[in-house]
């Protein structure tokens, strides 16, 4: 147990109401995660409204803390809003807001007001930090709704803030913490060695006793499985175990790590079982960041490996964020349906999202260098893959495996350039889903009657259309299949994926 946690019980079992103010006022985070949180609440609510009324410190600690209990004890809501109320309370009051803001959806503007807090660019202290874990606080909210906000690269920054400030013992799950969603971050988007580094050092980090530590450990779990890359199908089934309720609301970071892995192990269906039931729950229904995108983005994306198109461009149109993982998607999808120069802009756009994150840096590269070589640009297609040299890294198992899919003549032209950034040697003549024809939503639709045995007339019927404009889609169909028959038609479509 704490010391600060000790003297709180300690004072209250005394009915010592002064001090128990006193310790709130001064050590309100030390006190907020070294009790039990229906300790700390029963304390609040026991005591008297006067004394809490007296000091404006515990009345907004109460406020935040424990709201409900907050409202009861003090009796004044308004006070917490004082025009009076001192600078480092008004600080404290724009952190309690930004958290409901953020687990209510609105992550970009939680991120807006929790940037401008002194305490996140304020220089830290090497020896004691006087804010006694309030700038630990601070940062690693700030840190965390710029991961969630898909700003990896500050997000990192922030995390490395927080492991440079001196941490009392109690608060020291705010390194472990650090460390795991550093190491997630390098994990999916940078740098491998750098994720199994802070990973190291979060299992070296001596756990304390807050109620924070077993909370982080699905977190650990995730990274350590994430990281496994000798045994990608018992590292899959550990993530599938894991589910998304113990992630918080880190879990959309808990799907991304899933569809990686679930590639890897060839067991794409079970990934995209368990979205779509985590979305029947209601996830990804709201929100201004991944908590919105990333379930419609993961489809989109299990989509285009099945070479569909239409179906991809369907999951996209109700995502609104622009973060990495969405835009790199969405220039996949561009590239395959057929719309290569306006994803070479918008991965040239997306430069800042990737910089300082070497495998992003190394996936835009590489798209790029497919969308050149698709429009026929062959110069500027070795010269996007020659980048792939200048980042010296390996590639890795996760992106060797989507390529190969999507695009395996891209890699002979990465062999032929690079070889060293692969691991092993490209069998030359395979084809991807970029090589296959893509069908426009209409041909789809006719394709999906044809599968039902369904005649000319049946289609033009349940599709609302002509027979002879049916009869153009499905030309067009058997024209791009190859294919002269809807038996045909339908047996091609269906290996192929898009039945």
């Amino acid at each position: 147990m704490s010391d600060i946690a000790r003297r709180i019980r300690d004072a209250e079992a005394a009915g010592d109401h002064a001090v128990v103010v006193h310790l709130l006022a001064t050590r309100p985070v030390e006190a907020w995660f070294t009790l039990p949180v229906e300790e700390l609440t029963g304390i609040l609510l026991g005591l008297p409204a006067e004394a809490v009324r007296a000091s404006a410190e515990v009345a907004l600690v109460a406020r935040m803390l424990a709201p409900e209990g907050a409202d009861a004890a003090t009796e004044d809501r308004a006070l917490s809003r004082s025009p009076n109320l001192p600078a480092h309370l008004r600080r404290w009051l724009v952190v309690t807001d930004a958290w409901h803001a953020r687990l209510n959806g609105d992550v970009a503007r939680a991120y807006e007001v929790l940037i401008r807090l002194p305490e996140i660019e304020a220089a830290i202290p090497s020896v004691l930090d006087p804010t006694n874990g309030v700038r630990s606080l601070f940062l690693t909210e700030a840190a965390l709704t710029a991961l969630l906000l898909g700003r990896f690269a500050e997000a990192l920054a922030l995390f490395g803030r927080v492991l440079r400030v001196p941490t009392p013992s109690s608060l020291r799950f705010y390194l472990r913490e650090a460390h795991l969603r550093s190491a997630m971050i390098h994990a999916l988007y940078g740098d491998p060695a750098a994720a199994r580094a802070h990973l190291v050092e979060a299992q070296r980090t001596p756990r304390t006793s807050s109620w924070m530590e077993p909370l982080l450990d699905p977190e650990q779990a995730l990274v350590e499985a994430l990281l496994d890359d000798e045994d990608p199908s018992g590292s899959f089934a550990r993530i599938l175990q894991l589910t998304y309720g113990p992630m918080g609301e880190l879990w959309p970071l808990y799907l991304l790590a899933l569809q990686r892995r679930g590639v890897l192990a060839d067991r794409r269906v079970e990934v995209k079982e368990r979205i779509e039931a985590l979305m029947a729950a209601g996830l990804g229904t709201r929100g201004s960041a991944l908590n919105s995108s990333v379930p419609h983005v993961l489809l989109a994306f299990e989509s285009l490996l099945n070479g569909n198109v239409p179906g991809a461009r369907q999951h996209l149109r109700t995502v609104q964020d622009r973060s990495w993982p969405t835009v790199i998607v969405s220039c996949m999808v561009g590239i395959a349906g057929g719309a290569p120069k306006s994803a070479i802009r918008e991965l040239r756009a997306a430069r800042p999202l990737t910089e300082g994150l070497r495998q992003a840096e190394r996936h835009r590269s590489l798209m790029l260098g497919l969308a050149h070589y698709l429009s026929g640009d062959t110069a500027a297609a070795r010269a996007a893959v020659d980048e792939l040299g200048e980042l010296n890294r390996r590639s890795g198992p996760h992106e060797l495996a989507v390529m190969r899919i999507l695009a395996p003549r891209l890699l002979e032209l990465v062999a032929e350039r690079i070889p060293e950034l692969l691991p092993e040697v490209v069998s030359p003549g395979s084809r991807g889903v970029f090589d296959m024809p893509s069908l426009t939503e209409s041909e789809l639709a006719v394709l999906a009657r044809l599968a039902l045995g369904e005649t000319r007339e049946q289609i033009a019927k349940a599709l609302f259309r002509s027979p002879n404009t049916v009869k153009s889609h499905q030309t067009s169909l058997y024209r791009k299949l190859g294919v002269s028959a809807a038996a045909d038609a339908v047996r091609l479509a269906t290996k192929a994926g898009y039945l």
